[in-house]
């Protein structure tokens, strides 16, 4: 592992952690724990009060992510000079990153209007999703190509859909905490309080039927997405291991999602439900992208001599 991999992949770790804490912050109560921004209460450390530690260390970590992405972006511009489409992807982090901080100011001075908030994730999902594609790039070395590989694409064609599923389960399920209709159906995976979806009861049940219909439709976007990677005769181990995490994460995340219910909306469950939804978002991106453009050389590749210009010339 290089330097610069180990940096990439330490950005997307404690953005994803960022990302964790931010749910934490939001099931806690503790949104407005530092009622002011960038101080917490008028200080520059925050008093010992557990929603303000909280508020805090959410900050905190923030802070680290910064300067984590501004390392990540500059090592990228001077390790990837010949590669635009990797320093263009990069840079494009630097504006999520300024948009992500400018939102999370905007939720604490507007005390936490649920659009604002959701808006303040899905940015954060966006950049999380940026920087998982400059890490997975940078595993693949300079030396990459692009695939024209047809049956390749057709994946990454069913994870851009899957992609975009998933991004509205989780945005759905942000509205479905900022509608307060969280426990609005007490039963996994029935709703005793609306047994057909929207046929009766109030909004809050229409609200989270909705929900645990988006998560069946990217549940058949990312059973679709397996299915094709193992339907490939020659799959790269990457793609393979990747649609294998795909299928762990999205089962992990559907248990969790019934975990909620169960346990009536516990803390841990509710952190751990929006932590594998991220995971499984940045994963499904990264095969999208990845698996269109980019594809490793094999060793036998990189160990094959380049052919002649005229030989080449006088085969064709």
């Amino acid at each position: 592992m290089s330097r610069y991999q180990a940096l990439a992949l330490v950005t997307v770790v404690a953005t994803l952690l960022l990302i964790t804490l931010g749910s934490v912050v939001r099931t806690t109560g503790s949104g407005l724990g530092c009622p002011d921004w960038p101080l917490c209460h008028g200080r520059l450390l925050p008093p010992l009060e557990r929603t303000a530690i909280i508020e805090y260390s959410h900050r905190t970590v923030a802070a680290l992510v910064g300067a984590l992405v501004v390392a990540t972006v500059v090592t990228t511009l001077r390790v990837r000079r010949t590669e635009r489409a990797v320093r263009a992807l990069a840079v494009a982090a630097l504006p999520l990153l300024a948009l992500q901080a400018w939102l999370g100011k905007e939720t604490v001075e507007r005390e936490l209007p649920p659009l604002v908030v959701t808006f303040h994730l899905s940015t954060a999902l966006v950049l999380f999703a940026v920087l998982a594609l400059v890490a997975a790039l940078a595993w693949q070395g300079a030396e990459r190509r692009l695939a024209a590989i047809r049956e390749r694409r057709a994946v990454a064609r069913l994870a851009v859909i899957a992609a975009v599923a998933m991004a509205v389960v989780i945005v759905s399920g942000a509205y479905v905490v900022g509608a307060h209709a969280s426990f609005a159906c007490s039963a996994w995976p029935g709703c005793p309080e609306s047994p057909v979806p929207f046929a009766a009861g109030g909004r809050p049940e229409a609200v989270h039927w909705l929900h645990r219909l988006t998560v069946l439709a990217a549940g058949a976007a990312v059973a679709l997405v397996v299915l094709a990677v193992w339907q490939l005769r020659e799959p790269a181990p990457w793609l393979r291991r990747g649609a294998l995490a795909l299928g762990v994460l999205f089962l992990a995340q559907v248990l969790s999602g019934a975990l909620n219910i169960w346990s009536e909306l516990s803390e841990a469950a509710r952190v751990l439900h929006l932590a594998l939804g991220s995971a499984l978002w940045a994963v499904l991106v990264v095969i999208a992208v990845a698996g269109r453009y980019g594809s490793a050389p094999s060793p036998a590749d990189a160990r094959a001599p380049a052919p002649a210009v005229g030989a080449s010339r006088a085969r064709a």
